[in-house]
């Protein structure tokens, strides 16, 4: 887990964080003795004290000398305490205060959970926080978790929310346009953090703090991670959270916990993992599906936050149980998960930008609707699904990747680390990006785009001209088109040839939304796409239109793809459509593994220094969700593509390795089996 740049930070360490999130009656001693110091935790994220049901927030003349005597006992038992509070409902305040809670535009307070109202951040109840915020930081805690703060999609109307804003814009609030709202959310939640760290810190600055940050979506509750970096020691996102279905898996624990990586910059970061099947807080997950998650988070260089929303007796189940076994082997095994980086050549846009003024699906959350959309014009794009489905497609083929943002890119120069770039959908790009994303191909990177990616501003203005289409091997964009009725679209290879090899059957599966383009004359066009048919029964259309473009620009060269060929994965998982993305990918990029292992067996190499790290992780299971049992992989070849010197090749989970072979650049290393998750140490000649 990647540590802050202050070596001195007691939370530089990697870290087990026990949640208990709620108090139904339990002894909270109890629990500090039978399930947090007994699991092989070494923190806890301490909300059980102070709560009432699921919720608490603390209370100086109530919650302080029982505090004093846990901590105690905690500390004792070399065990850190973070105190949880939540800072986005309440059930009591409202009755004292209803002033202090959000209004919708009509006067009418907002509820959360059925039960709560939302606190607003405007209001005067920040400054009890601020008050008893400080009486906590005089007591011999360890960390403070902010579980919040939030607004829902439409903002607060309080008439606090309305002076501010009048204030800030000179307009009234029920006037607000949807960038000015995003903003005067984002904005208000900074402020709001920004002044928790001051308090915090003038008491005592070795008390950590950190939020529930907002990651792989919009800024839709005023929760912008980059904005409030700078007032947190450590970033976490519930990328463990998981609402369960037939269909639903464990996967989209790595891109969240890549982004984090990505964003922290050098400070640590967490993934939220619930021991419990969304939206069923009783009902714990199964031991495979409950190792798969917590898996993916230290296989990603994440720390580890587990969490239960129901009383200590659930950890008797195979899923709390699994969890215990999981922590006992990082506690033994601390050396290999600590200050460890990413290994990549390619890298992927989280586009932020796109996220907040383009059209972008979301996650469910309790602030998010799956349903969230910003579409205007002719924009037909799905930032969220291509992206998901882009990296989906990479992930199983085995390429590393890693997940980038726009600030990464303006500010950190680190597009140097890649030779290839990602962006799929990502309608919105500054030229501030634009400017860096032509700087990086003219001096030889590889660059895939798909559909309208660039074509509008940071804030969702469509630019007149789109200032890629050069890089993209495009003349002119003659216009959008959506397959509205489905199964009507096509795509078939050209006499280019670049592609061949992809297309087993004359046709493959097109995505619905295409843009029409005319490409540059010096463009190869090796996939085309043919137009609607009337009807998915009648003979195919005439109408031909470029599929997949190459072009070489300056020293470097781009495959631009004009169509929602992510989102078509994400939604179908057709396994034609990854063969072709994987095949121009791998004409851009060399990899750093190539294995005969199947697209189920999740690989992730790190480096700790000069030694390597490969997490391998079997998510081969009973083709059924949620995942019951995992089958056992046998005889695998594993080939890393770098200079891996050794010391000694081991497997620290089971001892699976075959036989070794090394030459030059090469490291082939062949595994008799496979569980659900095994880690193979490269060691080097010398540590």
């Amino acid at each position: 887990m990647n540590g802050s740049n202050n070596k001195s930070n007691w939370w530089d360490k990697p870290l087990r964080i026990a949640a208990v999130q709620c108090n139904y009656g339990e002894d909270s001693f109890g629990i500090l003795d039978e399930f947090v110091s007994k699991s092989h935790f070494n923190t806890e994220q301490l909300l059980h004290i102070t709560a009432k049901g699921h919720t608490a927030a603390y209370e100086e003349a109530i919650h302080g000398n029982i505090l004093d005597d846990y901590l105690k006992e905690a500390h004792k038992k070399d065990i850190r305490e973070i105190i949880y509070w939540n800072v986005h409902s309440t059930e009591d305040f409202y009755i004292k205060h209803p002033e202090w809670v959000q209004y919708d535009k009509n006067n009418v307070p907002y509820r959360i959970y059925s039960t709560h109202y939302l606190l607003c951040i405007n209001s005067p109840w920040a400054e009890h926080f601020f008050t008893q915020l400080g009486k906590l930081c005089s007591h011999d805690i360890d960390g403070v978790f902010l579980d919040g703060p939030v607004f829902l999609a439409d903002g607060c109307y309080c008439e606090y929310c309305q002076n501010r804003f009048k204030m800030i814009y000179n307009k009234d609030i029920s006037i607000a346009s949807y960038k000015d709202m995003l903003k005067f959310k984002v904005d208000s939640v900074t402020r709001f953090i920004k002044q928790s760290n001051k308090v915090i810190k003038e008491v005592n600055s070795n008390i950590l703090l950190y939020i529930n940050n907002s990651a792989l979506r919009s800024d839709v509750t005023g929760s912008n991670t980059r904005e409030v970096l700078p007032y947190v020691d450590m970033i976490g996102a519930e990328g463990g959270f998981a609402w369960t279905n037939r269909n639903s898996g464990t996967e989209h624990v790595t891109p969240m916990a890549k982004l984090l990586e990505t964003q922290a910059e050098g400070k640590p970061y967490v993934i939220f993992t619930a021991g419990d099947r969304k939206p069923h807080s009783y009902h714990m997950h199964s031991a495979v599906d409950t190792k798969l998650m917590l898996a993916q988070s230290v296989a990603t260089g994440a720390g580890i936050w587990y969490g239960i929303h129901a009383p200590t007796y659930v950890m008797q189940t195979p899923g709390g149980k699994e969890a215990v076994n999981f922590l006992n082997f990082l506690s033994k095994n601390e050396e290999y998960y600590e200050n460890t980086v990413s290994v990549s050549k390619a890298a992927i846009l989280w586009s932020v930008d796109s996220a907040n003024y383009y059209s972008s699906d979301t996650r469910l959350t309790d602030f998010t609707e799956s349903n969230i959309e910003k579409k205007t014009d002719e924009r037909i794009g799905d930032h969220y699904r291509s992206f998901l489905g882009c990296y989906e497609m990479l992930m199983r083929s085995h390429m590393q990747i890693d997940v980038i943002d726009e600030h990464s890119i303006i500010n950190r120069g680190i597009l140097g680390k890649y030779t290839l770039l990602i962006l799929p959908d990502c309608g919105c790009m500054s030229m501030e990006v634009v400017d860096k994303v032509k700087q990086y191909v003219e001096n030889g990177g590889r660059l895939i785009a798909t559909l309208d990616t660039g074509f509008y501003d940071q804030a969702g203005v469509k630019y007149e001209k789109p200032p890629l289409l050069e890089v993209f091997g495009i003349e002119k964009v003659n216009g959008y088109l959506t397959y509205t009725q489905s199964g009507t679209g096509y795509m078939n290879k050209t006499n280019d040839g670049m592609l061949d090899e992809c297309f087993d059957a004359d046709l493959m599966a097109a995505p619905d939304n295409v843009i029409d383009i005319k490409p540059s004359k010096q463009a190869r066009i090796p996939v085309e796409l043919f137009g609607p048919m009337s009807s998915r029964y009648e003979k195919l259309s005439e109408k031909r239109m470029p599929g997949v473009i190459y072009n070489k620009y300056f020293l470097g060269e781009c495959i631009y793809i004009p169509s929602t060929i992510g989102k078509l994965f994400y939604n179908t998982g057709y396994p034609e459509i990854q063969k072709l993305f994987v095949s121009i990918s791998d004409k851009l990029c060399d990899r750093y593994i190539s294995t005969d292992a199947p697209r189920s067996l999740q690989m992730m190499l790190r480096k700790q220094e000069k030694r390597y790290i490969l997490h391998l992780i079997n998510t081969t299971g009973e083709m059924i969700k949620p995942t019951e049992k995992i089958i056992e992989l046998n005889n695998i070849k594993i080939r890393i593509n770098d200079r891996v010197v050794k010391k000694s090749i081991k497997c620290i989970t089971s001892d699976i390795i075959a036989d070794v072979f090394t030459k030059d650049d090469v490291t082939e290393v062949t595994l008799t089996k496979a569980g659900i998750y095994e880690v193979i140490v490269f060691e080097p000649e010398s540590i």
